[in-house]
C-alpha cells in the first residue's frame, strides 16, 4: 500500500518553489488591491481635512493660541488647498496659521528658506504672492498623512464594532 506522502517524496523540489513563487506573487497582487482600495476610501487629503477641522475646532473649547503651530498649520493648509486644486494666496495662509500677520510672514519666509514652500508672484495683484509646496514637502505630507490611515481605520473599525 502506497502512502501518498511517499509519492511526493520524490517530487521535483523546483516545482514546489514555483508554486510558492506563484502564491507569493498572487498575495502581492491581493495586497496591492487591498492597499489601493484603502487609499481610495481615505486619501491623504481626506486625513488632512480631518486634522485641519480638529485644529480649527479646538478654539471653541480652549484658547487657540495655546495650540499655535504656524508651520504645521500652514503646511497642512497649503497641502489640502493644492490637493483640491486651489491656488494659495499668502493672505489665506496667514489666516490659516492662526497667528498675527507679522508672525505668519516670518513663518512663511522660514518655510520658503527651508525649501518647503515656493513663492510666486500673484498674477493679478502685485501685493500678494502665491504659495505652493515643494515636491519634497508635498511627498512628505502625503507619506505622513498616509501613514495615519491605519490608525484612523482602526478607530473606525472599533467604532463600528462597538455599535454592533
Amino acid at each position: 500500500m502506497s502512502d501518498r506522502y511517499e509519492d511526493r517524496a520524490g517530487a521535483d523540489p523546483s516545482g514546489i518553489d514555483d508554486r510558492l513563487r506563484r502564491i507569493r506573487d498572487e498575495l502581492d497582487v491581493v495586497e496591492t488591491l487591498v492597499r489601493a482600495e484603502s487609499e481610495a476610501r481615505l486619501a491623504p487629503v481626506d486625513i488632512g481635512r480631518v486634522i485641519r477641522s480638529a485644529r480649527d475646532g479646538i478654539g471653541r473649547y480652549f484658547d487657540s493660541s495655546l495650540f499655535a503651530d504656524p508651520a504645521f498649520d500652514m503646511l497642512l493648509f497649503v497641502f489640502v488647498e493644492e490637493e483640491e486644486g486651489r491656488p494659495v494666496e499668502t493672505s489665506a495662509c496667514y489666516r490659516a496659521s492662526g497667528v498675527p500677520r507679522t508672525t505668519a510672514v516670518r513663518w512663511i519666509n522660514m518655510l520658503i528658506g527651508a525649501g518647503l514652500f515656493h513663492s510666486t508672484p500673484h498674477p493679478t495683484d502685485r501685493r500678494l504672492a502665491l504659495l505652493s509646496l515643494s515636491d519634497d514637502a508635498r511627498e512628505g505630507m502625503r507619506q505622513w498623512l498616509g501613514g495615519l490611515r491605519p490608525l484612523l481605520e482602526r478607530v473606525e473599525a472599533a467604532r463600528v464594532s462597538s455599535r454592533d
